[in-house]
């Protein structure tokens, strides 16, 4: 198949989906999907998600290069501790209980602490007792990324307009990306209390300080040291 239009659709049938079920497994439009396979649409981020939904190589899903789903000798399994029948993932935003990957699955980061957060060294993370291990929503450094989960209201958008991140939604943080530029999700380390916090990026006439989506907190302008860069989030829907 020489076209991404034609792998996605043919990836789709394989793993018996409607495009809305499609949109659920793998949180991609249906929209969008309907683009991709009319070729409307060349290569994106939502082809990582549609190859995970359609447990296809996804190296195979971008380029045709590796093995098609087809081929049973090459079939992606899930891999888990919990005897997972074949099919498609059910992908929910908040990661479910089963199945649970093993430290250092491809494709996947550890769901660690804030206290570890602060402190966190991509280079030792095979010695970090991580909650689970997950997989990532987003393009990232492998062993250089990890997930919280959110704490409190203060990046709760007041405005159904804005990117939002409400208490206890999951959000992935690249620690390579440490050259934030004006609006972007951060984690930082506040110099004074070397707590991590999670918070908006803002830069201007060279003064930095950090900004919350939720007018009731202040913004901080205290010294702080940029750990890494929110670069995708996996909450429950309301």
């Amino acid at each position: 198949m020489e076209t991404i239009a034609a792998r996605a659709l043919a990836a789709r049938k394989y793993a018996k989906m409607t495009q809305k079920q499609a949109e659920a497994a793998s949180g991609v439009k249906q929209s969008n999907i309907s683009k991709i396979e009319r070729g409307d649409t060349g290569r994106s981020m939502a082809l990582l998600a549609l190859a995970r939904a359609y447990r296809v190589d996804p190296n195979w899903l971008d380029t045709g290069d590796g093995p098609a789903p087809w081929d049973l000798a090459h079939m992606r399994m899930a891999p888990d501790n919990a005897n997972e029948p074949a099919g498609a993932y059910k992908v929910t935003r908040t990661p479910p209980a089963s199945p649970s990957f093993q430290p250092g699955t491809p494709d996947t980061v550890p769901l660690i602490e804030w206290t570890q957060a602060a402190s966190w060294d991509g280079a030792t993370q095979g010695a970090i007792d991580a909650e689970r291990w997950i997989p990532c929503v987003a393009h990232h450094s492998p062993g250089r990324t990890y997930a919280l989960r959110v704490r409190g209201d203060s990046m709760t958008a007041p405005s159904g307009y804005m990117k939002s991140y409400p208490a206890e939604s999951i959000i992935f943080v690249d620690t390579l990306r440490t050259a934030p530029v004006n609006g972007d999700r951060i984690i930082a380390r506040l110099d004074p209390t070397q707590e991590a916090t999670f918070k908006v990026f803002k830069e201007e006439d060279g003064r930095r300080w950090l900004l919350p989506l939720n007018p009731k907190h202040e913004p901080i302008r205290t010294a702080f040291t940029v750990l890494g860069t929110v670069i995708g989030k996996w909450e429950d829907e309301d």
